[in-house]
């Protein structure tokens, strides 16, 4: 189970912080019933042992994957661009802001028009660009919709209950397991439905 949540979580994204890797396995193990306590220890071996690193205890009373709380994962929504520019879209967004489970927007790329051949990583990149436009362009539209980029952010923006459209970039270039230079929008959006059931554990409460 632990050497699972270790391998899991480190598969999952890049990490900068220590800290944020410590909580992440804590918080898996935790996830399991036979788990009532965890102690983390973590140093960096390239240093002199015990000169940087990061120790946390967790328990099940301050977990939160307690008893009294569930593991939730979100629902993807991909809005096409069609429904984007149309008059339907105010009705879309009502019905994602009644639903009681978080949701995730996606989006397709705004138009990129191609007048030379682009290398592979390179159109690869302006095209997560142009998805982030059209993310922000659907902000624009409608002041219920918050952009984010960062997992972190993801999480605060759905533990507070706001319309979140997600802008790929940071989050696919940071990812250990990239989805494909030709993936297309759709295919990110499922990519990101796949990263909630490999190892990416967000918790809400009742």
């Amino acid at each position: 189970m632990i050497i699972e949540a270790i391998d899991e979580q480190l598969n999952f994204e890049r990490l900068n912080l220590l800290e944020t890797l410590a909580d992440r396995v804590s918080e898996q193990i935790l996830s399991h019933q036979q788990a009532i306590r965890v102690f983390i220890r973590i140093e960096k071996l390239d240093r002199i042992p015990g000169s940087l690193g990061v120790e946390i205890v967790r328990d099940r009373k301050n977990s939160k994957h307690d008893k009294d709380k569930s593991i939730i994962t979100p629902s993807i929504v991909f809005i096409p661009n069609e429904i984007i520019q149309s008059n339907d879209l105010k009705d879309w967004l009502d019905a994602i802001a009644q639903y009681k489970k978080p949701t995730i927007i996606c989006v397709e790329n705004l138009f990129i028009p191609q007048k030379i051949s682009l290398e592979i990583v390179s159109h690869h990149r302006i095209k997560l660009l142009a998805i982030e436009q059209a993310a922000w362009n659907l902000a624009g539209k409608d002041n219920r919709c918050v952009v984010v980029d960062t997992w972190t952010e993801l999480d605060w923006s759905m533990k507070n209950n706001e319309v979140t459209v997600w802008a790929p970039s940071k989050m696919i270039l940071d990812a250990v397991n990239k989805p494909s230079l030709k993936s297309e929008p759709l295919d990110l959006a499922i990519w990101l439905a796949d990263e909630f059931k490999h190892g990416l554990y967000l918790s809400f409460g009742p």
